[in-house]
């Protein structure tokens, strides 16, 4: 078993669930590892998603073309679960681009063991259905703050609810989630003289 894999194992026995050995070797088996590095589209809008990843190191951001501006709708970590999840379900494309930020790692899952597990069972099923209801409502989340706030406060949420991100993720992508340039948003930064290790030990447009 990989590391990834075994990572991915651990999460879904922290959900409590019921799981036969049998079931876990047989889902197992179709499971694949993979390595991203930064910058590395793992699905992509022009694509029909075909599998669910798993992040198990590394920081993934959702993207999209809005004209001739780039927009993150939200970061992924090591945990959460993401992909095209319509183009998935409906095999249709979709505006959504998945992007490594970081280098990353971790575990595809095919879209019809996904889709298997998903609807008919009561082990894997259950922490799909709950992992994915936690994916939604942070969906919203990411939304309600992109949204309906100033920058200071976008600054503040990715700080407090997200701290791995905050510390890690370099200032241009989170200029493109808060909806500025990173020149402007390095000049706010400044003036504000708020603390940001990215800034300050030379992480900027790396």
């Amino acid at each position: 078993m990989t590391p990834s894999i075994d990572f991915l194992k651990n999460e879904i026995f922290k959900y409590e669930i019921s799981l036969s050995q049998d079931e876990w070797e047989s889902f197992e088996s179709e499971l694949s590892t993979v390595c991203f590095e930064k910058g590395d589209s793992i699905f992509a809008s022009t694509e029909i998603c075909k599998d669910l990843f798993f992040v198990s190191k590394g920081i993934v951001a959702s993207s999209y073309d809005n004209e001739n501006e780039h927009v993150i709708n939200r970061f992924f970590s090591p945990n959460d679960i993401c992909s095209n999840i319509v183009s998935l379900v409906k095999q249709t494309f979709t505006n959504d681009n998945i992007v490594a930020i970081t280098r990353t790692e971790g575990v595809l899952i095919p879209s019809e063991l996904f889709l298997e597990s998903y609807l008919h069972s009561n082990s894997l099923g259950l922490f799909f259905r709950k992992r994915l209801l936690e994916v939604l409502l942070e969906d919203k989340m990411f939304i309600s703050i992109k949204t309906m706030t100033g920058v200071e406060a976008k600054m503040n949420f990715l700080r407090d609810q997200y701290p791995e991100i905050y510390l890690n993720v370099p200032w241009k992508y989170i200029a493109e989630f808060i909806g500025v340039t990173p020149e402007w948003l390095s000049r706010y930064i400044n003036r504000k003289q708020i603390s940001i290790p990215a800034f300050s030990y030379g992480k900027n447009n790396d």
